[in-house]
């Protein structure tokens, strides 16, 4: 399993990620209706277009996106020098080494990357680690065997065109079956009180409460 996007693959993904901000802004939306200030952490940020959309529309939140591709951060900081976002910082980091003071974050998020995680339960314990006592970590990524309906109902939601984004969707992310499986296996067995898991179309969106 690849965990970090190779450099060649990055420039396209940074491509692609620019023609999908309409998904962007509904991930923004759902987050924005969660914190607006404090610390929010993105892990597997990529090029950063999320937390740079984030930290436009909310400038008293301070945000953080992490990758363990050097490529990706590279292109995130570019991406948010363009923006002109002077409220979010991108840093080279493993999910499985986060490198921040424990109880740090008031929400961490992760979009599209869990699939890539060989070890997720380990990933959520070091979410566990930096975030604030009460409060969440939002973990989103696809369904990858919805029907083609739900698919073309999300992809139109998103004014996304079914063709490419439909193959694409279905090649990144997690079964239905791993979400209620070994997904929520290991949300079960990590340090997090409590999980559910929210089905939003062809997106999964797993809420892991630390209390």
């Amino acid at each position: 399993m690849i965990e970090g996007i190779p450099a060649p693959s990055a420039y396209l993904y940074n491509f692609m990620t620019k023609k999908r901000r309409n998904f962007d802004k509904k991930i923004a939306e759902d987050v924005l209706s969660k914190i607006k200030e404090g610390r929010l952490l993105d892990v597997g940020t990529g090029p950063g277009t999320i937390p740079i959309e984030i930290a436009k529309a909310s400038p008293n939140l301070e945000v953080w996106g992490i990758d363990i591709s050097k490529t990706m951060i590279k292109l995130a900081r570019k991406n948010a020098e363009k923006a002109g976002v002077e409220n979010v910082k991108f840093e080279v980091m493993s999910a499985y080494d986060l490198k921040f003071p424990k109880e740090y974050f008031d929400l961490i998020i992760s979009v599209g990357a869990l699939h890539h995680f060989s070890n997720p339960l380990r990933a959520f314990n070091e979410m566990y680690k930096v975030l604030k006592p009460g409060e969440e970590a939002w973990i989103y990524d696809f369904i990858t065997d919805v029907s083609k309906q739900e698919l073309r109902e999300f992809l139109k939601s998103v004014n996304l065109p079914y063709f490419p984004w439909g193959i694409g969707f279905r090649l990144h992310g997690l079964k239905y079956k791993e979400w209620v499986g070994r997904i929520s296996q290991a949300a079960k067995r990590s340090s997090f009180n409590e999980y559910a898991l929210e089905k939003q179309g062809a997106l999964m969106k797993l809420i892991l409460k630390k209390n």
